[in-house]
């Protein structure tokens, strides 16, 4: 078993490469409640900020730091074990992880369509129709206006 702090950078890929919107996983950051608040989306190597977990977060560290890539999808084994464990096969039957269990299909986009177009599909997907706000993942409601919205 290897320890949090193993995953410390010895060498990152250029941060510049890497929007913060986008996780390494695929998670969408720009639909979080967290994201622009206590958290600079799971890219970010921004210190300040208040989310401190994704430092130790196991996907993260394995991606960057152990596969030097910038998304799990560019790895030749995923979907590894790692990732279906902890995102995708993840809290099965609650309809507030639905957008996790829509990564393996929806991820597959961005080698398609590459990284700009894919997180416009995403900041699309994810805005309010009623105002344009964010519509955040747990709660599937606006931030803004408050409406649910069903993605």
């Amino acid at each position: 078993m290897t320890h949090p702090l193993d995953c410390i950078p010895r060498r990152r890929l250029p941060v510049n490469k890497r929007p913060d919107e986008l996780a390494p996983c695929g998670v969408f950051c720009g639909a979080c409640p967290s994201y622009g608040k206590t958290c600079l989306g799971c890219p970010s190597e921004n210190r300040a900020q208040k989310r401190t977990s994704k430092w130790t977060c196991k996907i993260r560290c394995c991606c960057y730091d152990t596969m030097k890539k910038d998304y799990c999808i560019e790895c030749g084994r995923f979907p590894c074990e790692k990732i279906k464990k902890k995102l995708f096969d993840s809290h099965p039957e609650d309809p507030r992880f639905k957008y996790r269990h829509e990564i393996p299909v929806l991820f597959s986009g961005l080698k398609e369509i590459g990284t700009d177009a894919y997180i416009a599909f995403q900041k699309n997907r994810w805005r309010c129709p009623y105002c344009d706000g964010i519509v955040v993942f747990y709660h599937y409601r606006c931030n803004k206006c408050g409406k649910y919205v069903f993605i």
